[in-house]
């Protein structure tokens, strides 16, 4: 027979004092003199999961990396600015695609700085998030001057087979910068779970801000889009295209899947709102677009549905409570919302206000079963002088247009 002892007091304060310890979370200075380093990167080296890397206020030649990720024990990899201070990190005469380079990476943040003078790009970024991974976060940057071809702002793309999920961009400012012919802000492919929030995208040369799915050289798996996602409370300005004619959506989503787009504002861009889908085969659907205002836009207001027969299709997507007025400034015939090729999509309680061209609705084609009711509708030549084109048949004046159609 044997015996067992209780474990004392002491016998449990020796026990617990033979365990390690997890490490403190440690704050690394980044400063051009009296800090811990010098360089960003040096330091980003040195931080392990939960540590901070604090950036002083100077300008930082360098290109960086995060060159491992945080973990759900010890938290997040954070690189931000010293409280009240705009770090710079600036390209000028720095090799290197991206400013900022996160493959691969979960629990990281960078928050806090001016990204500037990224040049002679041929397909490069401010911050540029790629493969997979989770809780991924870009705060409070200022980006601009990224100059050339293909010359984005933020790019998340969703490459690998598992996404990158639970993705914030909140409270950025893009502005002066050469996407064309991609996208200011982008995220696309294989990412599941995001928010674009409360950021700024102005004077860019192409789309502001876009959510893509189907474009296979950047995730083959045409079923896995950008999808579960909110984009709120933006503001996008002169987002306007420097090829084909201009046909850039200050806001945009191109074959994303179950997207909350709301209480954002556009103008002065080539089109204000667009809901599409670029690829053939792909159906952006459950897609709910509310509460935005779109104003003051070259050519259009809100625009949804594939561009042409051959392409994709918007579908199940609701378009609710937005205000869109003063649109399509140019003349170009599009007016306050323009339907191209979808189906059984809402269109409730909006307020489409035109310009003196009393042009309301276009439509030319591949409009069908859309349902659409209870909209305000305002032209300066009143009820009886408002146009509305149905599937390329035009009515002037808001009885004529009820009566042909059924709708509202």
């Amino acid at each position: 027979m044997t015996t067992s002892r209780a474990i004392g007091p002491l016998s449990v304060l020796l026990l617990a004092l033979s365990l390690p310890s997890p490490a403190a979370a440690a704050v690394l200075t980044v400063a051009p003199s009296g800090g811990d380093y010098t360089s960003v990167q040096a330091a980003l080296d040195a931080a392990v999961a939960g540590d901070t890397v604090r950036v002083r206020q100077g300008v930082y030649f360098e290109k960086i990396v995060f060159p491992r990720s945080g973990d759900a024990g010890s938290g997040f990899i954070s690189l931000e600015a010293a409280p009240g201070e705009t770090p710079v990190l600036d390209g000028t005469g720095v090799p290197g695609q991206d400013m900022v380079r996160i493959e691969g990476r979960s629990r990281v943040r960078i928050q806090g700085f001016e990204i500037r003078n990224h040049r002679n790009v041929n397909d490069g970024s401010g911050v540029r998030i790629i493969g997979s991974g989770a809780h991924v976060e870009v705060r409070d940057n200022e980006i601009h001057e990224i100059r050339g071809r293909h010359a984005m702002g933020i790019t998340v793309y969703g490459t690998d087979a598992a996404p990158i999920s639970d993705l914030v961009i909140d409270g950025n400012v893009i502005h002066d910068c050469d996407p064309a012919t991609s996208e200011a802000l982008a995220v696309n492919g294989n990412v599941d779970g995001f928010a674009i929030t409360n950021n700024v995208v102005r004077d860019v040369n192409n789309i502001g801000i876009v959510m893509i799915g189907g474009e296979t050289d950047i995730q083959p798996d045409s079923a896995k889009v950008a999808r579960n996602g909110v984009c709120s409370g933006n503001r996008v300005e002169r987002a306007r295209s420097s090829y084909g004619g201009g046909f850039a959506g200050g806001i945009y989503v191109d074959g994303g899947r179950d997207i909350v787009v709301e209480h954002n504002v556009v103008t002065e861009s080539d089109l204000g709102m667009e809901i599409g889908a670029e690829n053939p085969g792909i159906v952006a659907s459950g897609i709910v677009v509310r509460n935005n205002v779109l104003h003051h836009n070259d050519k259009a207001g809100l625009v949804f549905g594939g561009y042409a027969a051959g392409v994709g299709r918007v579908r199940d997507s609701e378009f609710r409570n937005n205000t869109t007025y003063g649109n399509d400034t140019l003349g170009a015939g599009f007016g306050e919302l323009w339907i191209q090729y979808a189906d059984s999509n809402v269109v409730r309680n909006n307020v489409f206000v035109s310009t003196s061209a009393n042009l309301l609705l276009q439509s030319d084609a591949g409009n069908t079963g859309n349902a659409i009711d209870h909209n305000v509708w305002w032209a300066p030549g009143g009820a009886a002088s408002a146009r509305f084109v149905w599937n390329g048949s035009e009515s002037i004046g808001f009885a004529a247009y009820r009566a042909a159609t059924g709708q509202d």
